[in-house]
């Protein structure tokens, strides 16, 4: 068996781009026992809840996703519902639905979606288009028709990024 410390760290390597760019942690979560899964999963979860609002770390959400994590849930409720950041809600919202299927979890992202398409913010076109990879998690005909909506966006990166994620091209 292997140091849990030094799995957590390979798992979750420091949230900046040289570590994160290009990171997948999915092979090394497909390699452990069960029993090391059920150990990262209560780490995760404990480091979660230790996190600040402005410390959420997204790829601590979806490796507890990936993990089907139905112990995190409730936490996962309780950030979303005290977190201010769009994306990060987003993904939140994605998570809980890939855990448990929660079909309250469409409405909640579509509606994340929509605050996020606010061209008052600099980078709304580069968060909405990143919004369309998390919202077709979902495989729902209510979310894609929602993404249908922005593929005739007058934003060429929108209307190709919609377009990309439902495989029209």
């Amino acid at each position: 068996m292997m140091n849990i410390d030094k799995l957590i760290r390979e798992i979750i390597p420091p949230n900046d781009y040289q570590h994160r760019n290009g990171f997948n942690n999915v092979p090394i979560l497909n390699q452990l026992t069960a029993d090391e899964k059920l150990q990262i999963e209560d780490i995760l979860i404990k480091m979660l809840l230790s996190a600040s609002e402005q410390e959420i770390d997204t790829l601590i959400v979806e490796t507890l996703a990936y993990l089907g994590s139905n112990k995190s849930v409730p936490i996962l409720n309780i950030l979303l519902g005290s977190c201010s950041d769009e994306i990060t809600k987003l993904v939140i919202s994605t998570s809980i639905f890939e855990i448990n299927d929660d079909e309250n979890m469409i409405e909640t992202a579509i509606n994340i979606t929509r605050n996020i398409d606010d061209k008052s913010d600099a980078y709304y076109i580069y968060k909405l288009t990143s919004a369309f990879y998390y919202l077709i998690k979902f495989k729902s005909k209510r979310v894609n028709s929602f993404i249908e909506e922005y593929t005739k966006h007058k934003e060429y990166l929108v209307s190709y990024n919609a377009k990309q994620v439902l495989n029209q091209k």
